[in-house]
Parts: C-alpha cells; structure tokens; sequence
C-alpha cells in the first residue's frame, strides 16, 4: 500500500511501517499501521527524553538566552503510549491473523 505518509516517519517508525504493510491490508487495518508506526516513534523520542536527551524532543533557541521546558509527565506518557502502542500492535496482529495465506486451506473450517 503506498501512503504518502511514510516521508514522515523515523527509522524506528520506518522500520515498523515497512515491517507490518501488506498489500492485503484493508485501509482501516493500513490507517492502524500508520498510527503504530508514528507512535513507535513517538515512544522512540519519549525514551530519549526520559534517558536524559533533551534534544531528543524539543530543543529551544532565542537570542535572549536559555529557556527552559519542564515536562513533569513525561514518563507517565511513556506508559500510557506504550499501552496504546501494544493494542495498535494486537489489533492489527488480529486483523493480519484472520486473514490467513491467500490459496491456504483453514485447519479450522470444518469443524
């Protein structure tokens, strides 16, 4: 499937995307691996802020000095996006599960 989006994403979110696109994607299943490839990324960059990299989510310049950006709920972003992250992940492992292998006879059909 080719989205216009995927100029946007990281390599992690990159890597994801290319990962779990097929052809045989429906487009509510392609919307969810573009959501799970931008929050992979997103967590990507959560992890470099709670590590201690700064510029790994905002940096600020102004010829008047040093600003300073507090970010109190960081990591309990990080948990509540890597919940979300894992149902993006479990719901289209589902949807890619039932579709089983184009010309594959189901095991389960007859019973």
């Amino acid at each position: 499937m080719d989205w216009e989006l995927v100029d946007e994403f990281e390599s992690g979110g990159r890597a994801l995307f290319d990962d779990l696109t097929s052809d045989s994607n429906d487009a509510s299943t392609a919307a969810l691996v573009v959501e799970a490839a931008r929050t992979k990324d997103r967590l990507d960059r959560l992890n470099g802020l709670t590590a201690g990299d700064a510029d790994a989510w905002a940096r600020v310049v102004t010829s008047e000095g040093e600003i300073t950006l507090k970010i109190d709920s960081a990591v309990a972003e990080q948990r509540q996006l890597s919940t979300v992250f894992r149902q993006l992940l479990a719901e289209i492992q589902r949807r890619q599960g039932d579709r089983g292998t184009v010309g594959e006879a189901d095991p389960l059909a007859d019973l």
